[in-house]
């Protein structure tokens, strides 16, 4: 598993697993859920330029850090194998953040269930 996935007292928290927190220099991600704008699963994400990667790793089948693209800073923590959750964000940090976990369709649908 790449990243645990909660949504506890109105926040969403992306938790990387073992070594992944080590690559991504994350241990844990919390955003208000009022911050969240929606979430979704795109396969077409990981084949797109990422920008400059300034904290994380890369490396030809997996992606973790922070990434910079056209003024907006995005979060990934996902490997070329997993389906790519696309969680998009509004006043954060964070423009949007690409991650990997088990059930990912389950992941979406709470998400975007929650912010209705």
């Amino acid at each position: 598993m790449e990243n645990k996935v909660e949504i506890s007292n109105e926040k969403l928290i992306i938790i990387p697993q073992g070594l992944d927190k080590i690559a991504s220099f994350k241990s844990k991600i919390e955003i208000p859920i009022t911050n969240v704008v929606g979430a979704s699963i795109d396969f077409g994400i990981l084949n797109e330029n990422k920008g400059l990667r300034t904290q994380g790793t890369s490396l030809p089948s997996y992606w973790a850090g922070n990434y910079h693209k056209d003024g907006e800073k995005s979060f990934f923590n996902i490997k070329k194998d997993s389906k790519p959750i696309v969680i998009q964000l509004r006043h954060n940090e964070y423009t949007r953040l690409i991650i990997g976990a088990d059930n990912p369709e389950t992941i979406v649908d709470e998400i975007n269930n929650k912010i209705k």
